[in-house]
């Protein structure tokens, strides 16, 4: 007498398989730019203005050199890399902008990001960071979350 496996049961260990082989996030490299600060005529909507960049003309109307004496800047490579940036309108309290990951999951960057308050200022201050990363043409999406919470997302060419 043969045994049949009722197709119940076959349904039910296809969809265990497909949920525990399902692709998780790879974590992608990253890397800060530095010593960048936003343009005086740069108008942000209060919140988090999270940007994504994708070539210079863009970058150097919203962003200028920090003005240093012994700083060095370099401009990314648009032809290789993907630039975002996440601002926050000026504030008189001290705020960092801290890029924690940058993972990808089929064609979406998932950029992870936490804000950090300090001390009070006597001056208003404009928390920015600037990173970049790989530029892969499968990505289709660039998504910023903070606190597990998405901010806003970007369709990207």
């Amino acid at each position: 007498m043969k045994k049949r496996v009722p197709l119940f049961s076959l349904f039910a260990l296809a969809l265990l398989t497909s949920f525990t082989s399902a692709a998780q996030p790879e974590p992608v490299d990253f890397k800060t730019i530095d010593n960048y600060s936003l343009k005086n005529d740069v108008r942000l909507a209060p919140g988090f203005n999270c940007m994504v960049l994708i070539n210079p003309a863009q970058f150097n109307k919203a962003f200028t050199p920090a003005k240093t004496g012994t700083n060095s800047t370099a401009l990314p490579d648009f032809t290789t890399q993907r630039v975002i940036a996440i601002a926050l309108p000026p504030t008189m309290r001290k705020t960092s902008l801290i890029i924690d990951k940058i993972e990808m999951s089929g064609s979406i960057a998932y950029v992870h990001f936490r804000e950090v308050l300090a001390e009070n200022l006597t001056t208003k201050m404009t928390p920015l960071t600037i990173a970049s990363f790989d530029r892969a043409s499968f990505i289709k999406t660039v998504a910023f979350y903070k606190d597990k919470h998405l901010v806003k997302s970007f369709p990207v060419k």
